[in-house]
């Protein structure tokens, strides 16, 4: 959706509403949520009411929306502003917003995404790269294996697909392989650098091809470019946060994660996503 479009759609509230609604953000209730009666009706603005058990209800009931003190027309401007990756700080002035209100929309929207991302369990398969990494931390020392004081994270990149990213408690054989079973079809073909934690993926019926990085980068079609891509893309976008508390580190991850995978068509996902929200 360009600029003009959207700016019509939030000219006002019933076009937002509406917009909304379409995209399955509101629900469009036929029964009572609450004793599933069918005889309802609205009876104020943004209130709906059970003629049999009596109670009444929002229009924002069981959406993102539902606690959220923002007009329909703010919240859609808020959705573009965070799909084009304009930070809190920046986004709540331009759409006049109360700074908590804007964080609390773009908290709700990596949420969304978080549940989205976790229910998608179709495997990956055919030629497929993987390799950890390590965020975070701020004391100086090793980097990359054997990092203290940072997240270690386990990556899986389908060439031409999808990725799929994981903080992991550690980088051993066992936790590498448990992730790999779990994301990846027996019988792809996977590449790895020569970290000795991938050396039974033959034995669990994956076909496995190593690049020593130590030597060369590639080697025809035996490389984890690929992986490594999506390493520095996410650190490239981690640095704008200047820092990100470690208990919230997975929603930024999966965002990251989420725009990687669906960056073709990034806002229509994301309408998905919070069109799923129960």
């Amino acid at each position: 959706m360009n600029l003009v479009e959207l700016l019509q759609i939030a000219s006002s509230e019933d076009k937002a509403e509406e917009f909304l609604r379409e995209k399955g953000v509101l629900k469009t209730f036929d029964s009572c949520p609450f004793c599933h009666a069918k005889n309802i009706g609205k009876v104020r603005r943004n209130f709906y009411k059970c003629y049999k058990c009596k109670k009444e209800w929002s229009e924002r009931k069981e959406s993102i929306l539902e606690d959220l003190k923002v007009s329909f027309s703010k919240f859609i401007l808020t959705v573009k502003l965070f799909v084009l990756e304009v930070p809190v700080n920046k986004a709540h002035k331009e759409l006049d917003l109360a700074y908590n209100t804007t964080h609390k929309i773009y908290t709700k929207l990596r949420e969304c995404i978080y549940k989205f991302v976790s229910k998608n369990d179709q495997l990956l398969s055919g030629e497929v790269e993987m390799d950890e990494s390590y965020f975070g931390g701020k004391r100086k020392g090793n980097r990359g294996r054997g990092a203290k004081n940072k997240i270690p994270l386990f990556g899986i990149l389908e060439r031409d697909g999808k990725v799929k990213v994981e903080i992991v408690k550690d980088v051993s054989a066992e936790t590498l392989l448990r992730e790999t079973i779990k994301k990846v079809r027996r019988g792809s073909l996977i590449y790895t650098d020569k970290f000795k934690s991938y050396d039974s993926l033959v034995m669990y019926g994956f076909k496995h091809e190593r690049i020593d990085k130590s030597v060369k980068f590639a080697n025809g079609k035996v490389y984890i470019n690929g992986i490594e891509g999506f390493w520095s893309y996410a650190k490239e976008r981690l640095m704008k946060f200047h820092g990100v508390r470690r208990e919230n580190f997975v929603y930024y991850l999966k965002e990251l994660e989420f725009r990687y995978n669906y960056r073709y068509n990034i806002e229509d996902s994301l309408y998905i996503c919070l069109g799923g929200v129960k």
